[in-house]
Parts: structure tokens; sequence; C-alpha cells
């Protein structure tokens, strides 16, 4: 039998990699949804293989495939139709343009979405905001009404910053590549000696390590981030982190970052940590499995998911049939009703629909979101049990 070559980190090169945890028949794209049942059920699956570097705690898929991703039109992960996410990225843009003098300047976001940040940062008033994203291929946004707001279709590349640019924004977008390493690099070098600030926000493994919630596991990342990790990145690929911290309920990872000589070989000492909560995590994610689904097996009634995204679906398709009473997700996100849910196909509705479904349960999908569904369906004379898959 040929012997199986060992795993090397994509971070840091060291070839101490731990398995800690795997899903298998995962949606490849959680963030795709389909127009019809039949589609939905064969949407593409894979597996999530996660390892663990014990050198320098960067936590990766090793049987991620990056030819599988293809995010194109009708790809919809937009956060911003929650009141509480809405004053989240206010307070980022404007404490963004405050902290780096923006105002009257040029700003590039890689990975842009629809272009909500870009149009709050004009709104704080830099000259021009240019976002990246080919997801938005053909695609109209109202957060590009403003003449100084431009998204362009296409994938990043680093001659694209031979333009003005004054700072650089990534928002949830390292997660999805299988060679961050490449992507700062490049950054660092088509920055040159220009003094360029640059802000990066990724999902925080810190936190989904300590909440045990595998439900932030899915196909679409490739790679998940900690504190210790990210610092790391950075070093080595040549910028000196002015700030890592944790926002939106500790659940994102945010660098403030400016360009620096790299140290390639920095390993942050926050890692022995960040291992260990692995290893807990490995031990605790099966138990948590099993109790969603005898607690689900046993509802007699309806039940829904608030929140048509990746904590939400990842959760229905990991219960599968022990979740028989499971009948829809809920979205505030109108562009999400109507369409069908990857895996498990099920539908995705408005909040005004469960007037009429009346839910036995409503599971919700982060907890950030609690407060603000219990009191929209109070008020719409609703009353069925809640529980919180995540957070």
């Amino acid at each position: 039998m040929r012997a199986t070559a060992p795993l090397c980190c994509p971070l840091c090169g060291a070839q101490k990699a731990q398995a800690i945890f795997r899903l298998d028949q995962v949606p490849v794209i959680c963030n795709q949804l389909w127009p019809d049942p039949a589609a939905a059920r064969t949407a593409p699956a894979g597996t999530v293989d996660l390892q663990l570097c014990r050198d320098c705690s960067f936590i990766w898929n090793s049987a991620f495939e990056p030819d599988r991703m293809v995010y194109a039109p009708g790809y919809e992960n937009a956060l911003h139709f929650s009141p509480r996410f809405q004053a989240f990225a206010a307070e980022l843009a404007a404490g963004l343009v405050a902290r780096y003098r923006l105002a009257g300047k040029h700003v590039i976001e890689i990975g842009c979405g629809d272009g909500h940040m870009l149009d709050l940062l004009a709104q704080n008033g830099v000259a021009s905001a240019t976002g990246f994203d080919p997801s938005m291929a053909g695609v109209t946004s109202p957060f590009t009404a403003r003449d100084t707001v431009e998204i362009v279709g296409e994938y990043f590349r680093s001659d694209q910053l031979d333009r003005p640019c004054d700072a650089i924004l990534c928002r949830h977008v390292l997660e999805h590549l299988d060679d961050p390493v490449a992507l700062l690099r490049d950054i660092r070098r088509a920055i040159g000696d220009r003094e360029v600030p640059v802000y990066f926000e990724v999902p925080n493994a810190g936190w989904m390590l300590e909440a045990v919630s595998m439900w932030d596991v899915i196909y679409e990342h490739v790679g998940y981030w900690s504190a210790p990790a990210l610092t790391a990145l950075f070093r080595r690929t040549g910028f000196e982190p002015l700030s890592v911290r944790t926002g939106y309920g500790a659940q994102f990872l945010m660098i403030e970052a400016v360009p620096a000589a790299p140290q390639e070989d920095y390993l942050d000492p926050g890692a022995a940590r960040i291992c260990a909560a692995a290893q807990a995590f490995a031990e605790a994610a099966g138990a948590e499995v099993q109790r969603w689904r005898r607690r689900l097996r046993d509802c007699r009634g309806k039940v829904v998911i608030w929140g048509a995204g990746s904590k939400g679906i990842t959760f229905a398709n990991a219960m599968g049939e022990a979740a028989p009473g499971l009948c829809a997700f809920v979205d505030l996100n109108s562009r999400k009703h109507q369409r069908i849910a990857p895996g498990v196909a099920l539908p995705v509705i408005a909040p005004e629909q469960l007037a009429s479904l009346r839910p036995e349960l409503v599971l919700i999908s982060n907890a950030l979101y609690e407060e603000e569904i219990i009191a929209q369906l109070r008020a719409a004379g609703l009353h069925p049990d809640f529980a919180v898959i995540a957070g």
C-alpha cells in the first residue's frame, strides 16, 4: 500500500496536520439558492475534512476542490437586511474613514457583494469607492446609484491596484481562498512603497471553536481564521497589524494593517491556545449533532429555520431525516424568497407567511438576531417555541 503524503499547511508550510472534524455530503455552495426542489436536491455536494496545523493553528479543509467553486450571479449572502447588521456596518464604515482620513480619497473593496459597504464609505465622504465581485457581473445594485461608487463584475487582480488607491478592504473573502498567502503577497507587491492601509474581515474561528458551532463549517470556506493564524498571515506577507479584534458578537475577526517588511517565519504565541480549543471542538462536535437530531426527531409540529444562510442550511442538511417536521426557511432578504435551499430542498419564505404556516418551533440560526426575531413574531401575534442553533 502506498503511503499517504503528509498534509502541508497552506499558511506556514508545516507538515503537522491533525484531523479535527468531518462532514460529508454538504452543499458546495450554501449561498446559491435554486429555482425548484429537483434542482436543489441535485445541487453539487462535497466533503469537509478539517485539519489543524499544530504549528501556526491554521485550520483548513483538506478535501476542498477549488475548481468546484463558481461565484456567479445568483450567489446571495448579503446580511444587511438585519437592523443589527446595518448598525454594525455603518459604524465600521464611519470608523475606517475617520481613522485613516479617507474623506476625499479612493478606496477599493475586494469581494464587495452588492456594494453595501461601498455606499456606506461614500456616505462618509470617500471620493470614490470601487469594488470587485464576479457574482455582480451583469447585475444591478441600488448601492451603485452614486456616481462615486462602482462595481466591477469580475475577480480582483493585483494589477487593478495601479489606479488611485488610499485603502483596501476585503471582507469575508479570505476564508474562500485555497491560497491566501498568494493574495496577500500580490497585494503587498502592488502597494509597493505606498502607505496604503488594509482592512480584512473574516469569520472568527476562535469563536466557532469555543461555541462548538459546527454549523459555521461550510464547503465554501476552505480556511478558518483565528487571531493567531491571521496575525501570522499578515506578518509573513509584509504587513504590520495595527489592531486585531473581534466584532459582531465576537463572530467576526477584524484586522487593520499597514505595509511593512515581511517576517517570513513568524508564528504567533497564541497558536497553542487555538490548538487546544480545536481539539476540544473535535470531541464536542459529534455530540452536539446527535443532541439536535434527538430533539428534532421528537418534535411533532412544524419546524422552521429563521435564516437561509450558511449556518441554517448547513444545520438542515446535517439533520436530514432526523428532522421530519422541518418544512421551510424564513429570511428577511426578499431576493431569497420563493427560492429553494440546496441539498435539503426546503423553500425560503417571507416572515409574513408564518401566520398561515403557524410553526410549533422556530430555530434561530444566529443568536445575534434572537431579540429582533422574537419581537417581530410576537408583534404578529405568533407564539411558537424558539431555540438558537448557534451562538
